[in-house]
C-alpha cells in the first residue's frame, strides 16, 4: 500500500539525490540526529527482555556499521554523529550499559575515521554515576557530547536533581542532543495499543524543553548547547502561548524573586534538528521561530529505515522553502558550529 503522505516517487527520490546542484555529491551533509547499537549493547537490550521499545511496531532495528556507511553513501552523508536512541542505558545497572555504549561508540570512530563522531550516553538520574561517565567519555573516549532522553523513570531534564550534571556539561560547553522516550505516566483508555513515537515523543520532548526553560537549568548553564529534536516538536505551536504566561507571572513577581527565563529568546538559543517529516507542515513554524541558521539535519536512521530515510532527505534538498545557500547551511554548515570536528 501507497504511503498517503509520501511526495516523491522512489524514482524522484534517486534524482533529488543525484540532482546536481543541492543533491549527495554536490553537497555532503552532517548528520547530528542518527543512532547505533553496537553489539554488547544490543545484546544487553535483548538480555532485558525489550524488543520493541516505546511500542516500536518494527521492534528493535537491525543495525551495523556496514549498513551505516551504505546509509551515508547513499543519502550523502560526509559524517554521522551517533547517540543511543530508545530504550536508552538504563536497563538495570544503567552505568555498566552506558560504558557499553560509549565504548561502542568510541570504536565505531576508530574504525570509520571522518565517518562518524558519537554523542555519549549517561546513566542519569545517578548523578554520581554521570558526572564519572562524562569524565570518561570526554577526556578517555573523545566524546563530542551527550544524548540526554527527555526522562529516565519520570526524572525530567530541567530536575534540580541533575543540576550537577548540567553544571558540568556547561563547564565542558557542551553540545547535548535531547531525545525523546515515552512519558513517565500514560493516560489510560487514550490510544492504547498506538506506538508512542507517533505522538507521545513529541509531547515529551515539549515538556523537557519548557522544563529546562521554566527551571532556569539553561539560563544557570549558558555552556550548554541544547539540540531540540524533530523540528522543535510542539514548541513553535506553543512558544508565543507559553511566552504570554511567562510575562504575566513575571510583571506580578516581587522585587527580591528571581524571574522566569524569558521564553522566546531561550528558545532561540537552542538549535534544532530536522529529523522526521518536518516537510511541509511543520518547517514553516519552525523557521518563524528560530530561523533557519539554528537547523541542523538528522535522519534518525536506524529507527526511520533506509527507504523513508532517503525520502525525507530528498525533501530537504528540494523543497523549496530554503534557498540554495540556506540548504547548505541546513545540511552542513550550522553543525560545524556546534562540533568542531566536522571542520578538521
Amino acid at each position: 500500500m501507497t504511503d498517503p503522505m509520501c511526495r516523491l516517487r522512489p524514482d524522484e527520490v534517486e534524482a533529488a539525490l543525484d540532482d546536481p546542484v543541492s543533491g549527495r555529491r554536490a553537497l555532503p551533509a552532517f548528520d547530528v540526529h542518527v543512532h547505533y547499537l553496537p553489539p554488547r549493547y544490543r545484546s544487553l537490550v535483548v538480555a532485558a527482555g525489550i524488543d520493541h521499545p516505546d511500542g516500536h511496531r518494527a521492534g528493535l532495528p537491525g543495525w551495523s556499521a556496514a549498513a551505516h556507511v551504505e546509509h551515508l553513501d547513499r543519502l550523502g552523508i560526509q559524517t554521522s554523529v551517533v547517540s543511543i536512541s530508545t530504550p536508552g542505558v538504563r536497563l538495570g545497572d544503567g552505568h555498566e550499559v552506558a560504558r557499553v555504549a560509549n565504548e561502542g561508540g568510541a570504536e565505531l570512530v576508530g574504525e570509520h575515521p571522518g565517518r562518524f563522531g558519537f554523542l555519549a550516553a549517561l546513566p542519569v538520574p545517578d548523578v554520581d554515576a554521570a558526572l564519572a561517565e562524562i569524565e570518561y567519555a570526554f577526556d578517555e573516549l573523545g566524546a563530542w557530547g551527550v544524548s540526554l532522553l527527555s526522562n529516565v523513570a519520570g526524572v525530567y531534564l530541567g530536575d534540580a536533581r541533575l543540576e550537577p550534571v548540567f553544571a558540568e556539561l556547561s563547564r565542558r560547553n557542551a553540545a547535548v542532543l535531547l531525545h525523546p522516550t515515552g512519558p513517565s505516566r500514560a493516560v489510560p483508555g487514550v490510544l492504547d495499543g498506538w506506538p508512542r513515537p507517533m505522538y507521545e515523543y513529541f509531547f515529551d520532548s515539549t515538556r523537557a524543553v519548557i522544563n529546562l526553560i521554566m527551571s532556569g537549568t539553561l539560563a544557570r548553564n549558558p555552556g550548554v548547547r541544547l539540540i531540540v529534536p524533530h523540528a522543535g516538536a510542539a514548541l513553535p505551536a506553543l512558544a508565543q502561548r507559553i511566552a504570554r504566561n511567562v510575562w504575566t507571572v513575571n510583571a506580578g513577581l516581587a522585587a527580591d524573586r528571581e524571574p522566569i527565563p524569558e521564553f522566546v529568546a531561550s528558545l532561540r538559543r537552542c538549535y534544532f534538528d530536522l529529523a522526521g517529516s518536518v516537510v511541509p507542515f511543520q518547517l514553516p513554524s519552525l523557521r518563524a521561530l528560530v530561523g533557519v541558521d539554528r537547523m541542523l539535519y538528522g535522519s534518525d536512521y536506524p529507527f526511520t529505515h533506509a527507504e523513508l530515510s532517503a525520502e525525507l532527505n530528498a525533501d530537504l534538498r528540494t523543497t523549496d522553502l530554503f534557498t540554495e545557500p540556506e540548504r547548505r547551511a541546513v545540511l552542513r554548515d550550522n553543525a560545524t558550529g556546534l562540533f568542531p570536528e566536522l571542520g578538521l
